[in-house]
């Protein structure tokens, strides 16, 4: 039983660091927003636009916490397990996350093509010097 206890502590640790491995710092869906975090972060906030950190998809009336990470064997990429939120409602999120390029990481979002275009789906790019919400 302990040793079980202590394995299943283990799993739970390891998860932050591999969204730590893959997510180093905070990104945004341009260069140009990068930018502008850098030059005033709460306004940029306040537009609506969205951050990814270690954490998860971060703004001011929407989140999405990242609850597991699972690395692929044959590639460097991540499937992630989120639970989203927005006003008045929660649920679950999927993504498929793949490093593209220097600071560069694609999300995919899955969805069925019924749902339309994905808002959160796209390149995110590392924005230096913007420090962590």
């Amino acid at each position: 039983m302990r040793q079980s206890i202590l394995i299943a502590a283990a799993l739970i640790a390891g998860t932050p660091a591999m969204a730590q491995d893959m997510i180093k710092g905070v990104y945004t869906r341009s260069p140009e927003q990068c930018a502008a975090a850098k030059a005033d972060f709460q306004a940029y906030i306040e537009t609506g636009d969205i951050v990814l950190t270690p954490r998860g998809l971060e703004g001011i009336e929407f989140n999405c916490d990242f609850v597991d990470w699972k690395m692929a064997t044959r590639s460097p990429g991540a499937i992630v397990t989120a639970l989203c939120e927005e006003p008045g409602y929660a649920y679950p999120q999927l993504f498929a996350v793949m490093p593209r390029g220097e600071g560069e990481l694609e999300f995919t979002l899955a969805t069925s093509p019924a749902d339309g275009e994905a808002t959160n789906a796209g390149i995110y790019y590392l924005c230096e010097g913007v420090p962590l919400p």
